[in-house]
């Protein structure tokens, strides 16, 4: 596997996780916005991490 394949693989996991987290009827509001955010702050390091490598991501 390659450094594109797998940054691009993170960033699926990480937007399936928001998705689980925006639909978990468990979690409260608050809870679903401090797990997005802190999932946010992942997906941005991960395009971060691409464009320091000069590799252009699949936008998730």
């Amino acid at each position: 596997m390659n450094y594109r394949e797998d940054l691009e693989i993170k960033l699926q996991k990480v937007t399936l996780a928001m998705q689980e987290v925006a639909e978990d009827i468990y979690k409260t509001d608050q809870e679903k916005q401090i797990i997005i955010c802190k999932l946010i702050e992942f997906k941005e390091a991960i395009i971060s991490k691409g464009i320091e490598l000069h590799i252009e991501l699949e936008a998730a």
